[in-house]
């Protein structure tokens, strides 16, 4: 996409009539001229967004093949002992998780070259030029430190306050040093608070607006203080990760936030997420392997508190009363077995051959087997002709962040109140992404559902047990968010097999525990890499850190991830 700005902004320098021989002379010597004088900077966010929600072999790798097992989002017919290698080492076609390539590569120049390239023509330019684009100046920090915070909050290191230079910098810097994981988090903290101050300011000159050209927001609502609260809510989130690390920095950046102006994002219309269009997640890496099931234990639990997000997430099964009596009767289903309209299968590999389980993972009659099967369309917009929802933070993730820091006694805000908040917008952005997605059998949310929801005896907020609700509540609201939906398993240890208000399965393979992986494999680069000396420096300081692990050991610990 640059490429084709870079020479759309030549054709349009050699025509314009008012274009001096001295002028093109200057252009010649330095092209990045061009740039600043003909490229719009605005036609760089679509770059970033694209290059964080569109990777199609993220979806299908990374999330979909690797993660969304970890955390037990969804089991296959034949169970998980075919993938249970994925535990051990993640299943792809790259060394690095494709979220890499978002960061640094992807639509060519990746979500950080794209954002840094966006500031470099802002500052080459003078005058009124300039002075109408602080705004936008600013807002290009926050997109980068998602992307940033996304890559290492899996891998540890990374290349990134020396990265995206080599264009800029004589000699190219081709060897940019990596930034340990707490280097990098006080950086990205740093920088969002500074974007926020500048977004706050009221300068000489009415600032220029994205529009329609920040694909996250569309030009909706007030875009400075979109991008204020987005910027605050992702401090929260990163002070979220570095809680057991440094918990007195994590705290005063909380409460920094809480205490700011404008704060976090602060209801549904503020959601900080990606819509894509008719042909994003459409078809091809993004098709489900067949006959994925939900969960059983997550799904027996939404079907006991009547959550209204069981059916967005998955469908009815399709086999009737009458079918589960006959083939309980003769044997094929357990006697214990006990018929609901929605059934997930289990995720232990060994439950495959016991008999109380076993028929989770077979066809009863024909093809026809007693499981609610994922429903597609929310992970594919071919399947429904739908819209697929990537949100990045969203006020429900915000309301559970403040209702767990103050059951935590972090802050002193009142956590039921959040809680009950967070469970309100979450229900409705999963019935508004339902809607979107087209899933099967969509039913609009209605008021009565959620109040009885809330009311349930295991959902209204108990302070005895108020930590591990809270939790809980995340664990479903992050369905559509798995990265973080594995970092809350990994930050609180819920769900947890031993939870009074929801037990995770034990993950038996042959009758021994596999313990779910925690970070991404790490390996040292090739002599021939340009960076080596660099790169081989930062996998070394990690691995000063025991809880690390070995390079391989997608069990190990990343930096924030401590015990």
């Amino acid at each position: 996409m640059r490429k084709t700005l870079l020479q759309a902004g030549c054709l349009l320098a050699l025509l314009a009539t008012s274009c001096s021989r001295d002028k093109y002379a200057d252009l010649n010597t330095d092209p990045d001229l061009v740039e600043v004088e003909q490229i719009d900077v605005r036609t760089l966010f679509p770059v970033a967004a694209q290059a964080l929600h569109t990777n199609d072999f993220e979806a299908f790798y990374d999330y979909h093949r690797n993660i969304e097992y970890w955390i037990g989002a969804w089991v296959p017919l034949g169970g998980n002992g075919g993938i249970i290698t994925r535990f051990r080492t993640p299943t792809s076609a790259s060394n690095y998780p494709y979220r890499y390539e978002n960061l640094y590569t992807r639509e060519t120049m990746g979500a950080g070259g794209a954002m840094v390239d966006a500031r470099k023509i802002i500052d080459k330019r003078s005058g009124e030029a300039r002075e109408k684009l602080h705004h936008i100046r600013a807002i290009t920090y926050i997109p980068l430190a998602f992307a940033a915070f996304n890559v290492s909050d899996i891998m540890g290191s990374l290349a990134y306050s020396e990265a995206f230079q080599a264009r800029y910098t004589t000699p190219a810097n081709l060897t940019p040093k990596y930034d340990t994981q707490e280097a990098l988090f006080d950086t990205l903290n740093n920088q969002l608070k500074a974007s926020v101050a500048i977004l706050k300011q009221t300068f000489p000159l009415e600032q220029d607006k994205l529009g329609t050209f920040d694909l996250w927001f569309r030009g909706t609502g007030t875009e400075s203080t979109n991008w204020i609260m987005a910027a605050n809510s992702l401090r929260m989130r990163i002070a979220m990760r570095m809680l057991k690390r440094k918990p007195a920095a994590a705290k005063a950046i909380i409460d920094e936030v809480l205490a700011d102006n404008v704060g976090p994002i602060n209801s549904r219309a503020a959601n900080w997420n990606f819509k894509g269009g008719s042909g994003v997640a459409n078809g091809g890496n993004y098709n489900l392997a067949t006959g994925l099931s939900g969960q059983k234990a997550s799904i027996d639990f939404m079907y006991k508190t009547t959550d209204p997000r069981m059916r967005i997430l998955y469908e009815k099964v399709a086999l009737t009363k009458a079918q589960f009596d006959t083939y309980q009767a003769n044997g094929t289903i357990a006697p214990g077995e006990v018929y609901q309209e929605y059934r997930g299968r289990p995720t232990s590999p060994d439950a495959v051959g016991e008999a109380a389980t076993k028929f989770y993972f077979n066809f009863i009659t024909g093809s026809i087997a007693y499981v609610s099967y994922m429903q597609q369309a929310m992970f594919n917009s071919s399947v429904g002709a739908g819209q697929v929802n990537y949100p990045v933070i969203t006020y429900a993730d915000v309301c559970f962040m403040r209702a767990e820091l103050a059951a935590r006694g972090v802050t002193t805000e009142v956590a039921a109140d959040w809680y009950n908040k967070g469970i309100e917008a979450s229900l409705a952005d999963y019935d508004q992404w339902g809607k979107e997605a087209n899933v099967k059998g969509y039913t609009a949310l209605l008021p009565a559902e959620v109040n009885a929801y809330k009311n349930h005896p295991d959902i209204v907020y108990n302070a005895a047990k108020g930590i591990e609700q809270i939790c809980i509540q995340q664990f479903f609201n992050f369905w559509r968010n798995p990265n973080e939906c594995w970092a809350l398993m990994k930050r609180t240890g819920f769900p947890s097999q031993t939870g009074v208000v929801f037990q995770a399965e034990k993950i038996r393979f042959n009758g021994t525990e596999v313990a779910m992986p925690r970070r991404w494999s790490v390996f040292l680069p090739p002599i021939s890499d340009f960076n080596y000396e660099n790169r081989k420096a930062s996998v070394a300081a990690m691995q000063a850190d025991p809880e690390f692990g070995d390079l391989t050991d997608i069990t190990g610990r990343v930096w924030w991830d401590k015990k």
